[in-house]
């Protein structure tokens, strides 16, 4: 008996061949010729430019010269607080003595306030000051009197303070930032920069 499929139908036919490992010899074959692609063109065409000091100082030129984004204004709140401020002035007493002088009355201010700042992107350096800062206007609010604080004047007066107050203390505990314009020159002969905060807006302001 022929084993032949087409004299003996009822056989089954051979597998045929697998195409597995002529494919995966194919991607690899393909993997190999890129990765010496790559290290020919790496190690034999490209050319890294050389680092020479005129170049370089081309490069840092260019990089001064390039526009720098502008600043980004914007407003920081603080809480209102409450401070006693200093008591009216007693009355004075009776000439005849039969009455006892009469003590001043007290009195308090709660202030709320925010900053306008020239650059937001210097809000957590102002932030981490703003302990200190707190504490100088705690103070000079101890110092101000009902009358003082009741005049339009008196309430422009406070307003100059808390904005030179704040650039005071930036100034002094932060760095200038780069590329910072400066003002002119002052008379003592000394460059001041720009300003950091440039405006001050009562939020709250209750004296009683």
């Amino acid at each position: 008996m022929s084993d032949d499929p087409k004299e003996n139908p009822g056989l089954p036919a051979p597998p045929a061949p697998s195409k597995g490992p002529l494919l995966l010899a194919l991607v690899n074959a393909i993997g190999v010729m890129a990765a010496l692609g790559a290290l020919v063109y790496t190690r034999v065409l490209y050319k890294r430019p050389m680092i020479t000091e005129d170049g370089e100082r081309d490069r840092l030129a260019a990089v001064a010269a390039s526009p720098t984004p502008a600043p980004l204004p914007g407003m920081i709140s603080f809480e209102p607080v409450t401070v006693n401020i200093k008591a009216s002035p007693s009355q004075p007493k009776p000439l005849d003595g039969t009455a006892q002088q009469i003590q001043g009355k007290l009195h308090y201010v709660t202030l709320g306030f925010s900053l306008e700042v020239r650059d937001l992107s210097l809000k957590t350096d102002i932030e981490a000051i703003s302990p200190m800062y707190m504490d100088r206007v705690l103070t000079m609010l101890g110092h101000k009197s009902f009358q003082e604080l009741t005049t339009v004047q008196g309430r422009y007066v406070l307003r100059t303070q808390l904005l030179e107050t704040a650039n005071e203390l930036l100034v002094k505990h932060l760095p200038p930032p780069p590329g910072a314009a400066h003002a002119a020159r002052e008379p003592g002969g000394q460059n001041r920069p720009d300003p950091i905060v440039t405006g001050v807006y009562f939020t709250q302001f209750i004296v009683q």
